[in-house]
Order: C-alpha cells, then structure tokens, then sequence
C-alpha cells in the first residue's frame, strides 16, 4: 500500500517506489484524486498505434485505475489505464503520459513474485511490450 501526496506524479512515483523496493512483476489498483493530466486515449489514426491521440484534462478530477509492473530496459515500467471523471465528464485512457495527484492517491501494489516477464521494445510498434519467458 502507499499513500501518493499532492503534486507527486504518475506513472514516475509508482516506478520509483518499484524500484526502491526492487519490484519486478505486479498489479497495481489506485483511486483517488489526479489533475493537470494528459491521457492517451486512442491510436492519432485508426491503423498506426504508434501515433497517439492524448487528451489533458485540468483542475481536481476523481481518479480510478489499474495497471501492471514489468522490469524494462530502464528499471520498472507502470502500465496504467485509468478513468478521471469531473462532474459528468468521463476520461478514459492510458496513464503513461502523465498526471499529477490532487490531495491524494491510495495505490495497492501486489507484486507478482516468481514470475518471468518483462518489457522489451517493440520495433513495429515502439511500445514496451509485455514478453513473457
């Protein structure tokens, strides 16, 4: 468990932690408060999932998501979706482009022990993506 305060940023906080505390493989669930965020919420065109379209969004939105930790070519990597919701408004994408917590966020963070995994580059689509083995 850990409490993130406000300002701290994701996903660098959890990688941080991750590393600190030497996790390889795990899950991660979080909710809380985020703001002054930009999500990836689609590939920019339909058949190229390299190009990314990102939404930002701006001021205190309710946060909930779930990710994964896999070590890469630079310590541990979170890949995290989440839902940041303001009023009616609902965001929906993936988290690697960063968002900052407003007042807090509660991350659960099982780790996956025993398990061989990670993340590698892939050449066709530049993503770290998961290989198993």
């Amino acid at each position: 468990m850990v409490r993130l305060e406000e300002g701290e940023r994701l996903p660098d906080a959890i990688e941080k932690l991750a590393a600190d505390k030497k996790i390889n493989s795990a899950v991660v669930l979080l909710l809380g408060g985020a703001k002054d965020g930009k999500l990836v919420v689609g590939p920019a065109k339909r058949r190229k999932q390299h190009a990314v379209l990102t939404q930002s969004f701006a001021g205190g939105h309710e946060i909930l998501g779930i990710g994964t930790i896999f070590t890469g070519g630079h310590g541990p990597e979170l890949h995290l979706h989440a839902a940041a919701g303001r009023g009616k408004s609902v965001l929906v994408g993936c988290g690697r482009t960063g968002l900052h917590v407003n007042f807090i966020i509660e991350a659960v963070i099982i780790e996956l022990a025993g398990l061989n995994a990670g993340r590698a580059l892939d050449a066709a689509t530049g993503f770290h993506l998961l290989k198993l083995g």
